[in-house]
This record gives structure tokens, C-alpha cells and sequence, in this order.
């Protein structure tokens, strides 16, 4: 029993030691809590600052969530809009695929005559490289050519120089040529007219300006004006495509006379083409009526 006593008193002592310490901690706890509660305010405030703003700034964000219901209603009725083209392409895709297939498919033979091409392409580089060689030499020769051109201008000068005389030289023969055709008799060959022109325009002009006179016929009115012109026509006609054996024939109503002209031989000499003309020329009434021939030959310089 005495030791139950003494164990108890024991206990009890331990007791409020443990009391005491316990209440010596509260008391240091009380002074650190004292101590730090200016802080622990402080942060309070702080932090109530802080959180006005987010509070205000979640009062505007709910403000806009209706607008935003909104629109999403909006976005979910289109959603069947969406979905029915995402099917119209997913119809089409078969199509897109099998197009898709027929390029695939092509393209081997692309790929085989582009390997043709290139296979041909150090030929046509070859090709290229004597074409270049030749024009080269065109431009050696061109400028050799080009070297020559002055003595070929001064020739030309002294040529034209020339031209006055052979000029009159084919006026004399043309003079002389009129005066056999005065000579002939009618219905025969009334004369050769001859001559060097430079253009078949001057050869047209000449054979076409002939008159009664140089024809042999005894009156001008059995050869008129307008039977010149169809006679100039018909010799401009034959030069357009001079053959040998090409015919031209004119015919003129109103004084019935008609004839025809002719190539009868052509031929080349002295950088020259040289033509015979025939023109036959049929008189309808009058002194002169019958059949007239004049022979004209004449040369054009090439």
C-alpha cells in the first residue's frame, strides 16, 4: 500500500513537472505568436489585395460566358453543316483516289521518254555545236564578203557610167527596129525590136507603148488607145509567170480587134535572161484589117 502511495505522489509530481514545461511552451508559443502576428496580418492584407483583383477579374469572365454560350450554340448548329460536307468529301474520295491512280500509272511512261529525251540530249548538243561551227563560218565569210564590198560599189559606179550609153544604144536599135516594122508588108512579121532593160517593167513598158506607127499600120485609129492598154495588160499578165509557150490573149468590143502574145523562146547569157515576144494583133475593119506580127526580143540584167 505504501508504495501504491508512493507511486501516485510520484506520478503526480511528474505530472505537473509536465504541466509546468506544457504551460512554459504555451507561454513562448503566445509570445512567438504575438511577435509574429503584425506580419501575418501584413500578409493578410496583401493577399486580400491581391485576390480583389482576381475577384473583379472572375466578375468580368462571367460576365462573358453568356456571349460565349452563345456563339458556342451557333458552332453547334453548324456542326451538321460540318459533318454533311465532311461526307460529301469523304464521297468524293473514291473518285480523288482513283484519279490519283491513273496519274500514278502515267507516270511511267513519262519517266521513260523523259529518259528518251535525255538520252537524246549530247546528240542535239552535238547538233548545236556544228550549227555554232557553221555560223561562224557563215560570219568568216560574210566578212570576206563584206571585204569586197567596196570594189563591188565602185564596179557598180562604173557601170552605172555605163548605162547612158547601152541606153542609147537601145534607143538606136529600137529606132532601127521601128523602121523595118514601117517596111514590112501587112499580114507578115512587121518587125524585131531589141534591147537590154534592167526590170521586166521597162521590158512591159517598152513592148506595151508600141503604136500604129511602130507596128506598121497606115492609120493610128486601127490600133486605139484602148487597144494598146489590153495589149500592155495582156504582156504584163505573161511576165507575171514567163514560160516558154505561155499565151496571153486580148480582146477589145468595142473596136472588135483582139490578138495575143507569146513567149517564143527564152534563154540566159551575160548575167542576162533574154525573151522573145511575139505579139499577133488581128485589125477587125479598116485599111490596115488583117493579121499584124510584131517580134520583140529584149534582155533583162540579172
Amino acid at each position: 500500500m505504501t508504495s501504491l502511495i508512493k507511486a501516485i505522489k510520484l506520478l503526480s509530481g511528474l505530472g505537473l513537472i509536465a504541466l509546468a514545461i506544457a504551460l512554459t511552451l504555451f507561454t513562448l508559443e503566445l509570445k512567438q505568436l504575438r511577435t509574429e502576428l503584425p506580419q501575418l496580418l501584413a500578409q493578410v492584407d496583401q493577399t486580400a489585395q491581391r485576390v480583389a483583383p482576381v475577384i473583379d477579374e472572375i466578375n468580368k469572365i462571367q460576365q462573358l460566358i453568356p456571349p460565349i454560350l452563345e456563339q458556342s450554340k451557333g458552332y453547334q448548329d453548324l456542326v451538321p453543316q460540318v459533318l454533311s460536307r465532311v461526307d460529301d468529301i469523304n464521297t468524293q474520295i473514291p473518285t480523288l483516289l482513283a484519279e490519283i491512280e491513273q496519274v500514278r500509272n502515267a507516270l511511267p511512261p513519262l519517266v521513260h521518254q523523259s529518259e528518251e529525251w535525255r538520252k537524246t540530249v549530247p546528240t542535239l548538243l552535238k547538233r548545236i555545236d556544228s550549227t555554232n561551227k557553221t555560223v561562224r563560218e557563215s560570219n568568216q565569210n560574210i566578212a570576206q564578203i563584206s571585204a569586197q564590198v567596196p570594189s563591188i560599189l565602185k564596179e557598180s559606179e562604173n557601170l552605172r557610167k555605163d548605162v547612158p550609153i547601152i541606153i542609147s544604144q537601145a534607143e538606136e536599135l529600137v529606132l532601127k527596129a521601128e523602121q523595118a516594122g514601117r517596111e514590112a508588108s501587112k499580114g507578115a512579121v512587121t518587125g524585131v525590136i531589141s534591147g537590154i532593160f534592167t526590170s521586166p517593167i521597162q521590158l512591159i513598158d517598152r513592148i506595151g507603148d508600141a503604136t500604129a506607127e511602130t507596128l506598121g499600120l497606115s492609120e493610128s485609129k486601127s490600133f486605139t488607145k484602148e487597144d494598146q492598154q489590153l495589149h500592155k495588160n495582156a504582156i504584163t499578165a505573161l511576165m507575171k509567170r514567163p514560160k516558154k509557150g505561155n499565151v496571153e490573149e486580148w480582146t477589145n468590143s468595142r473596136s472588135s480587134n483582139k490578138g495575143t502574145v507569146t513567149i517564143q523562146s527564152m534563154s540566159n547569157k551575160d548575167n542576162s535572161t533574154c525573151y522573145s515576144i511575139r505579139s499577133q494583133i488581128e485589125i477587125a475593119k479598116g485599111p490596115d484589117k488583117g493579121l499584124h506580127n510584131v517580134v520583140t526580143e529584149k534582155c533583162i540584167r540579172n
